[in-house]
């Protein structure tokens, strides 16, 4: 003889399935009640920086983003190389009193240099954030030539010979139960360029996940798309720029994409020949340098890296804008997850076999 299922049993189960269709219709928000909205700020990581989400209001919003901001701004402040910040132990602090003894530094600075000394010792040595004596000849004299282009030159080879002696990223001393830095060399000096945005990405994507998960953040070169946004569609639109777009196209009503990509919960993240640059007798010298040659490198002039963590995307397209091609092509082929664009220096396009899941110039 069956059971009866008892009366009072009956009735919480109804009660919870009332509950929970109460929940649905008139606490959540459903996505019609989404609204998009956006802000920028242009003061953070010396670039434009974007944020798109979608919120149920705009008090939401407005709170969620300038949280976002704030630590996109705390973040600048500890990878900044240039500038002193209070007591801060930032990067321009470690620049200035590692080589006299351990510097304690915060966790965030701590973590980008053991991330980025783990890729070091692992072979990866195409980005070293050791050659912070190299770049900085090259940011001056980048900085003198954009206030007078009359007067822009060419930092001496010998100058930069003599600084690349002081770029043994073996000489970077870490300890991880202290947090300690200290350079045995106290002529090296670090620079982050390569890798903080990407850092510092990943960093507000953890919070944004949490705290607004269909969003679209943007650091210059470093886009990272969130959840699929709350309109109907399945993915973020990311532009990848031409590099050669003419202001004259422009001017004509010409278009500076190059393609566009459809991603959600991924960052794009591009290295190209026209983010910073200086011209001297006509000719560009932009910002990313060959640690072979210790001038910017001339393989490519861009590469769009998609894949799930910024720093990598980061430390990627830097990578892959150094090397050669096929050098390039063979290193991310073992990598799960990692798709690329590069644009050659003749302007012809190539890329892995999944970046056409994304491109829309790849799609039928």
């Amino acid at each position: 003889m069956a059971r009866r299922i008892p009366r009072l049993l009956i009735v919480l189960l109804a009660l919870m399935l009332i509950a929970a269709a109460v929940i649905y219709f008139f606490v959540l928000p459903k996505e019609s009640e989404f609204q998009r909205f956006t802000c920028r700020a242009s003061d953070i990581f010396d670039t434009e920086i974007s944020l798109t989400g979608f919120a149920n209001s705009e008090e939401a919003f407005t709170r969620i983003s300038q949280e976002a901001m704030t630590r996109l701004s705390d973040y600048n402040a500890v990878f900044d190389g240039y500038n002193a910040y209070g007591d801060l132990h930032n990067l321009w602090y470690i620049n200035r009193y590692a080589k006299d003894g351990p510097v304690e530094v915060p966790d965030t600075l701590f973590s980008l240099l053991a991330w980025c000394k783990e890729q070091w010792e692992a072979g990866n040595r195409t980005v070293n954030i050791a050659m912070g004596a190299v770049l900085s000849i090259w940011h001056d004299y980048r900085t003198a030539g954009l206030a007078n282009p009359e007067t822009a030159s060419l930092p001496p080879m010998e100058q930069l010979q003599e600084a690349a002696k002081h770029t043994h990223f073996e000489d970077v001393i870490l300890d991880p139960a202290k947090h300690t830095v200290f350079y045995s060399d106290p002529l090296l000096q670090i620079d982050l360029g390569a890798v903080a945005k990407g850092y510092a990405a990943d960093l507000a994507r953890d919070y944004l996940k949490e705290a607004m998960p269909s969003f679209l953040l943007s650091l210059g070169g470093n886009v990272y798309a969130g959840a699929a946004p709350k309109d109907g569609r399945s993915a973020w639109a990311v532009a990848v720029q031409d590099p050669r777009a003419s202001v004259e196209s422009l001017l004509s009503g010409g278009s500076d994409r190059l393609d566009i990509l459809d991603i959600a919960s991924l960052t794009a993240v591009t290295s190209g020949d026209y983010w910073r640059y200086y011209t001297v007798d006509g000719k560009r010298y932009h910002h990313i340098i060959d640690p072979d040659t210790l001038m910017p490198s001339t393989q490519m002039l861009s590469v769009t890296v998609v894949c799930e963590s910024s720093l990598m995307g980061d430390y990627l397209s830097t990578t892959l804008f150094i090397l050669p091609y096929e050098e390039g092509l063979k290193l991310v082929s073992g990598m799960p997850g990692v798709e690329v664009l590069w644009v050659l220096p003749d302007g012809d396009i190539q890329m892995t076999p999944g970046m056409a899941a994304y491109a829309r110039s790849q799609q039928q």
